[in-house]
């Protein structure tokens, strides 16, 4: 079993080509971004202790960028439901959380209790 926890991120109201309405929702799942990694010779314990004492500096300075303060969000699933659909989905909205939960063969996609 494998549950995803997603955040919508958009909801759009579009048309298909015969004038369908349908609601596209893009749900994305977010993750905490890695720090900085390094790789060093055990034997030069000066290089070590100098990366010691600046990857606290280099890692605050990470999660301080503009593109989510340490984390990083990955699309997961997007639905296109028709309104009636939707209605029987439920009201979710952009900000709501959604999980998706994949088990043998199959795949629920439900709002958050």
């Amino acid at each position: 079993m494998s549950l995803i926890r997603g955040v919508v991120v958009s909801k759009q109201l579009v048309y298909d080509p015969t004038g369908t309405k349908y609601v596209k929702i893009d749900v994305v799942e977010e993750k905490e971004l890695p720090g900085p990694v390094a790789a060093f010779s055990a034997q030069d314990e000066q290089a070590a202790q100098l990366m010691r004492e600046v990857m606290p500096l280099v890692t605050q300075i990470v999660r301080s960028l503009p593109f989510g303060g340490g984390k990083i969000t990955v699309p997961r699933i997007t639905l296109w439901l028709t309104e009636e659909e939707e209605e029987v989905f439920g009201d979710i909205d952009v900000g709501d959380v959604i999980e998706i939960n994949i088990e043998n063969g199959a795949i629920t996609i439900k709002p958050e209790s």
